[in-house]
């Protein structure tokens, strides 16, 4: 099929079934008020012909969007070069309008575990007419994190889990592409908790994954384009090479730039996960920016790894002993399975910095292994504390 062909069946079989399309660079449809909560990620993707609204000057973002539909969208968005090769190159007899969508997403595994994946009936697809669920969104967007070799830190993912209220009911077979959504903060689930997986796709909620995974990949979206972050432990935020001194100094430096009145909410030490999970997941900094999520200080500790690091450039491995730490690594204290602290390693004297801490003399006064004060965290082998056990987990390239 030619590409003159392929076209004429774009515009009048049109993307997200309207029967014609406004201007795709006239974004302000009627049906999108100010302040709608998915309203700049929909001019946003429209503004870049990904998607388009109708005739009437509407969106209908509540609409729902089919298998074949987003497969479209993302490859308008991700990999349009790819897309429009396979329009010239022609498919060689009868073919659906999506297929060359289809055929560049096919290229980069992006399919894969999905209902479209599973279909055999290449270039028609068995599911076309089915709807997109979140499941399937969550497994295609994690596709694309894979492609670009990014899903977040080890850190944060351990903890996704805390985070959803139906965690439990979440196939095994999705639960990595929902983790590194939320991660990613592609996702935020629902406002009860839920994530929701069987519920379908809409137009608003479509626009919004796709902007939000492109900005989180860095992907220019309609051009493809996106700039890595370099290769792992090349420059600190600082540009500065990964050493333990230079972690150190921008670690204290940006402890001592943050501002005593924007902090994270404290809990009890002891609380079991679902308790911690009830009181904080985020930490914002002044701007109203979400940084990285864990537990408790937790939110602290994390805003001075991302701020230090980056906020995906270097992901996060457990270290298997703690006597290896460095400046910038992060301890996660559990008492019997339940977190009670996540502090950052200063690398002076042992210190962890630590939300608390910080707010009295700039970081706290946490001893590494011998020593310690009453009321201090003293780390040691686990059988002195019997039920406390310590993670670290540290961003330093291997």
């Amino acid at each position: 099929m030619k590409k003159g062909i392929i076209t004429l069946l774009l515009t009048v079989v049109l993307l997200l079934g309207t029967s014609a399309a406004a201007s795709a660079a006239s974004t302000g449809f009627s049906d999108i008020p100010a302040g709608y909560w998915a309203g700049e990620a929909i001019r946003n993707v429209a503004g870049k012909n990904i998607v388009s609204g109708y005739q009437d000057g509407t969106f209908r973002p509540g609409q729902k969007v089919s298998n074949a539909q987003f497969a479209v969208l993302l490859a308008r968005a991700f990999y349009p070069k790819e897309a429009a090769a396979y329009e010239d190159q022609g498919y060689g007899g009868s073919a659906p309008w999506y297929w060359a969508s289809m055929a560049a997403l096919r290229d980069h595994d992006i399919l894969k575990g999905t209902a479209m994946g599973w279909d055999t009936g290449w270039p028609e697809l068995g599911c076309d007419g089915d709807y997109v669920t979140r499941y399937d969104m969550a497994q295609l967007a994690y596709n694309i994190m894979l492609d670009h070799e990014q899903t977040g830190s080890g850190v944060e993912r351990e903890i996704v889990h805390l985070r959803v209220r139906d965690w439990s009911v979440i196939p095994e077979e999705y639960q990595d592409a929902v983790t590194a959504c939320y991660v990613l903060e592609v996702l935020q689930g629902h406002l009860d908790g839920d994530f929701d997986g069987a519920a379908l796709m809409t137009r608003a909620q479509s626009c919004v994954v796709i902007d939000r995974l492109g900005k989180a990949l860095g992907v220019t979206i309609g051009m493809g384009e996106y700039t890595p972050a370099g290769p792992a432990g090349a420059a600190l935020l600082s540009g500065l090479p990964v050493t333990e001194e230079n972690v150190k100094d921008l670690l204290q430096r940006v402890a001592a730039e943050w501002q005593g009145d924007v902090r994270a909410s404290t809990y009890a030490a002891g609380n079991s996960s679902a308790e911690v999970q009830a009181v904080i997941w985020s930490y914002t900094d002044a701007n109203g920016k979400k940084l990285s999520m864990t537990s408790g200080s937790g939110g602290y500790a994390a805003l001075l790894s991302d701020r230090v690091f980056g906020r995906y450039g270097f992901p996060a491995r457990k270290l298997d002993d703690i006597t290896k730490m460095r400046a910038g690594d992060i301890v996660i204290t559990l008492d019997n399975g339940k977190i009670v602290r996540v502090s950052t390693y200063s690398g002076t004297k042992g210190d962890m910095m630590t939300l608390e801490g910080r707010l009295e003399t700039g970081y706290g006064m946490f001893y590494l292994k011998d020593g310690g004060t009453a009321g201090s965290m003293v780390i040691t082998p686990d059988d002195e504390f019997p039920g406390r056990t310590y993670e670290v987990w540290t961003r330093y390239p291997e």
